[in-house]
Protein backbone atom coordinates (compact mmCIF):
# COMPACT_ATOMS: atom_id res chain seq x y z
CA UNK A 1 0.00 0.00 0.00
CA UNK A 2 1.24 3.48 -0.68
CA UNK A 3 -0.11 6.45 1.64
CA UNK A 4 0.17 9.95 1.06
CA UNK A 5 -1.42 13.01 2.83
CA UNK A 6 -4.54 12.01 1.90
CA UNK A 7 -4.69 9.18 0.04
CA UNK A 8 -4.42 5.15 0.31
CA UNK A 9 -3.19 3.59 -3.03
CA UNK A 10 -3.08 -0.34 -2.93
CA UNK A 11 -3.26 -2.68 -5.71
CA UNK A 12 -5.96 -5.10 -5.85
CA UNK A 13 -6.21 -9.11 -5.76
CA UNK A 14 -7.56 -11.25 -8.48
CA UNK A 15 -10.85 -11.65 -6.97
CA UNK A 16 -11.05 -8.03 -5.47
CA UNK A 17 -10.80 -6.49 -9.70
CA UNK A 18 -13.22 -9.26 -10.22
CA UNK A 19 -15.41 -7.23 -7.66
CA UNK A 20 -15.08 -4.18 -8.76
CA UNK A 21 -15.76 -5.26 -12.39
CA UNK A 22 -19.01 -6.00 -11.68
CA UNK A 23 -19.98 -3.92 -8.95
CA UNK A 24 -17.39 -1.41 -7.13
CA UNK A 25 -20.05 -0.85 -4.37
CA UNK A 26 -19.57 -4.22 -3.39
CA UNK A 27 -15.83 -3.78 -3.07
CA UNK A 28 -15.90 -1.12 -1.35
CA UNK A 29 -18.41 -2.66 1.87
CA UNK A 30 -16.17 -6.15 1.11
CA UNK A 31 -13.09 -3.88 2.18
CA UNK A 32 -14.57 -1.77 4.73
CA UNK A 33 -15.00 1.06 3.08
CA UNK A 34 -17.77 3.66 2.89
CA UNK A 35 -19.78 2.87 0.07
CA UNK A 36 -19.02 6.40 -2.34
CA UNK A 37 -20.18 7.11 -5.54
CA UNK A 38 -17.17 5.36 -7.17
CA UNK A 39 -18.38 3.86 -10.67
CA UNK A 40 -16.30 2.74 -13.34
CA UNK A 41 -16.76 3.44 -17.26
CA UNK A 42 -17.65 0.66 -19.83
CA UNK A 43 -14.22 0.64 -21.35
CA UNK A 44 -12.57 0.28 -18.20
CA UNK A 45 -14.87 -2.54 -17.55
CA UNK A 46 -13.86 -3.99 -20.98
CA UNK A 47 -10.23 -3.58 -20.44
CA UNK A 48 -10.35 -5.01 -16.50
CA UNK A 49 -12.42 -8.20 -17.81
CA UNK A 50 -10.50 -8.78 -21.23
CA UNK A 51 -7.07 -7.71 -20.44
CA UNK A 52 -6.32 -7.08 -16.88
CA UNK A 53 -7.97 -10.41 -15.02
CA UNK A 54 -6.52 -12.68 -18.09
CA UNK A 55 -3.02 -11.58 -17.43
CA UNK A 56 -3.30 -11.05 -13.05
CA UNK A 57 -4.37 -14.73 -14.11
CA UNK A 58 -0.90 -15.82 -14.87
CA UNK A 59 1.58 -16.40 -12.63
CA UNK A 60 4.20 -15.55 -14.76
CA UNK A 61 3.18 -12.25 -14.91
CA UNK A 62 3.66 -9.84 -11.98
CA UNK A 63 0.72 -8.65 -10.65
CA UNK A 64 1.31 -5.38 -9.98
CA UNK A 65 1.66 -4.36 -13.21
CA UNK A 66 -1.89 -5.89 -14.28
CA UNK A 67 -3.79 -5.08 -11.57
CA UNK A 68 -6.20 -1.15 -10.53
CA UNK A 69 -4.97 0.40 -7.60
CA UNK A 70 -7.55 2.02 -6.35
CA UNK A 71 -7.02 5.50 -4.81
CA UNK A 72 -9.06 5.97 -1.15
CA UNK A 73 -9.39 9.33 0.46
CA UNK A 74 -8.50 8.74 3.79
CA UNK A 75 -11.00 11.03 5.85
CA UNK A 76 -14.07 9.28 4.05
CA UNK A 77 -12.44 6.46 3.84
CA UNK A 78 -14.00 5.71 0.01
CA UNK A 79 -12.75 4.59 -2.92
CA UNK A 80 -12.61 7.98 -5.34
CA UNK A 81 -10.24 6.61 -8.57
CA UNK A 82 -7.85 4.21 -9.72
CA UNK A 83 -4.52 3.88 -11.17
CA UNK A 84 -3.49 1.12 -13.76
CA UNK A 85 -0.20 0.44 -15.79
CA UNK A 86 -0.22 -0.71 -19.37
CA UNK A 87 1.74 -3.92 -18.72
CA UNK A 88 5.44 -4.52 -17.31
CA UNK A 89 8.25 -2.40 -17.69
CA UNK A 90 9.09 -2.84 -21.24
CA UNK A 91 13.40 -3.70 -22.68
CA UNK A 92 13.97 -0.04 -21.80
CA UNK A 93 12.37 -0.22 -18.39
CA UNK A 94 9.89 2.20 -19.71
CA UNK A 95 5.78 1.80 -18.59
CA UNK A 96 2.95 3.65 -19.29
CA UNK A 97 0.93 4.41 -16.62
CA UNK A 98 -3.68 5.57 -17.12
CA UNK A 99 -5.37 7.20 -14.09
CA UNK A 100 -9.10 8.17 -13.24
CA UNK A 101 -10.26 10.16 -10.07
CA UNK A 102 -14.26 10.09 -9.82
CA UNK A 103 -15.75 13.47 -10.89
CA UNK A 104 -17.10 14.76 -7.39
CA UNK A 105 -13.55 14.74 -6.42
CA UNK A 106 -12.00 16.06 -9.28
CA UNK A 107 -10.25 19.66 -9.14
CA UNK A 108 -8.91 18.62 -5.97
CA UNK A 109 -5.66 17.26 -6.33
CA UNK A 110 -6.32 14.14 -5.65
CA UNK A 111 -5.39 13.24 -9.15
CA UNK A 112 -2.16 14.71 -8.57
CA UNK A 113 -1.15 13.70 -5.57
CA UNK A 114 -1.95 9.51 -6.59
CA UNK A 115 0.25 9.97 -9.01
CA UNK A 116 2.61 11.34 -6.87
CA UNK A 117 2.27 8.65 -4.52
CA UNK A 118 3.27 6.26 -7.26
CA UNK A 119 5.96 7.94 -9.00
CA UNK A 120 7.23 7.74 -5.40
CA UNK A 121 6.82 3.67 -4.84
CA UNK A 122 8.09 3.40 -8.57
CA UNK A 123 11.35 5.28 -7.57
CA UNK A 124 12.11 3.01 -4.42
CA UNK A 125 10.93 0.09 -6.51
CA UNK A 126 13.71 0.51 -8.88
CA UNK A 127 12.46 -1.72 -11.54
CA UNK A 128 11.61 1.32 -14.30
CA UNK A 129 13.35 3.78 -15.58
CA UNK A 130 10.69 5.23 -17.55
CA UNK A 131 7.05 6.57 -16.83
CA UNK A 132 4.69 7.04 -19.36
CA UNK A 133 1.62 8.99 -20.38
CA UNK A 134 -0.61 9.46 -22.58
CA UNK A 135 -3.67 11.50 -22.36
CA UNK A 136 -5.89 14.27 -25.11
CA UNK A 137 -4.47 17.54 -26.58
CA UNK A 138 -7.66 18.93 -25.54
CA UNK A 139 -7.75 16.93 -21.69
CA UNK A 140 -6.17 20.27 -19.64
CA UNK A 141 -6.90 18.43 -16.20
CA UNK A 142 -4.71 15.15 -17.30
CA UNK A 143 -2.19 17.54 -18.54
CA UNK A 144 -1.94 19.80 -15.22
CA UNK A 145 -1.81 16.52 -13.47
CA UNK A 146 1.41 15.14 -15.66
CA UNK A 147 3.13 18.37 -15.52
CA UNK A 148 2.84 19.03 -11.63
CA UNK A 149 4.38 15.66 -11.41
CA UNK A 150 7.25 16.60 -13.38
CA UNK A 151 6.38 15.10 -16.41
CA UNK A 152 7.54 16.23 -20.00
CA UNK A 153 5.40 16.33 -23.07
CA UNK A 154 6.11 14.91 -26.36
CA UNK A 155 3.80 14.09 -29.30
CA UNK A 156 2.16 10.28 -30.63
CA UNK A 157 -0.22 10.88 -33.06
CA UNK A 158 -3.44 12.37 -32.37
CA UNK A 159 -2.94 12.30 -28.26
CA UNK A 160 0.34 13.85 -26.37
CA UNK A 161 2.64 11.46 -24.80
CA UNK A 162 4.48 12.57 -21.26
CA UNK A 163 7.55 11.11 -19.86
CA UNK A 164 9.13 11.39 -16.62
CA UNK A 165 12.26 10.14 -15.44
CA UNK A 166 11.92 8.10 -12.25
CA UNK A 167 15.55 7.10 -12.05
CA UNK A 168 16.23 9.88 -9.56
Amino acid sequence: MIDTRRLHIRPLSYDELRTYSLLPSDLAAGLGLTISRSSIDEETKQTIDTDLLPKLADPDNDPLFYTMWIVIEKEEDAIIGGLCFHGEPDATRSVEVGYGIDDGYCSKGYATEALGGLIDWLKADKRVDTLLAETEPTNSASIKVLTKNGFVRSNRGDNLLFRLDVTN
